[in-house]
């Protein structure tokens, strides 16, 4: 049997890369994954680890192949809530949404509900469950994701790996 020919990515610093065309039209015109730029299709971690736990894509460095433990170590080094971010990462593509970094809105990820053709609908912070929050950062978060017409939603990961999702929001008397 005819095996299917595996898309390689290589590592950069904090993110993989290709120039593959196969990852062009499937990972990111089809599924929306990474971010093209001049040619060459950049994943960050956590979406290299997701794909690479899936059998999806090959990640080397240099000729070495990466095993998906060690791109977790890479990613801990780099990120202490990589663990965490990664729980609620592939929860989220799991269940068929498109995760983008949130960083510009102050939060974690941006999440649409298909595809990228319309505005994402949440905002989500990743919190472990010990996590100690003080009512200025929750607030803060709110009043961004409100202003940009988002809902917030908080992410808690438990000590099982559990992810539970609160949506946080204004309420008016």
């Amino acid at each position: 049997m005819e095996g299917k020919l595996m898309i390689v990515f290589y590592l950069s610093g904090d993110r993989v890369f290709s120039t593959d065309q196969n990852a062009i039209n499937g990972l990111y015109n089809k599924r929306h994954f990474g971010k093209l730029v001049e040619g060459k299709l950049f994943l960050s971690l956590l979406e290299a680890t997701y794909l690479v736990e899936r059998g999806k894509i090959e990640v080397r460095d240099g000729k070495r192949k990466l095993t998906v433990e060690e791109l977790m170590n890479l990613g801990r080094e780099r990120d202490e809530l990589f663990d965490a971010k990664y729980l609620v990462y592939k929860d989220l593509r799991d269940r068929g949404y498109t995760v983008k970094s949130g960083l510009k809105f102050g939060s974690h990820f941006r999440v649409y509900r298909r595809g990228m053709d319309e505005h994402s609908q949440w905002l989500v912070w990743v919190l472990p469950e010990n996590s100690r929050l003080s009512p200025n950062d929750i607030t803060a978060r709110v009043r961004v994701a409100h202003g940009v017409r988002k809902n917030m939603i908080m992410a808690i990961v438990d000590e099982d790996a559990d992810v539970t999702y609160y949506k946080v929001e204004w309420t008016k008397f």
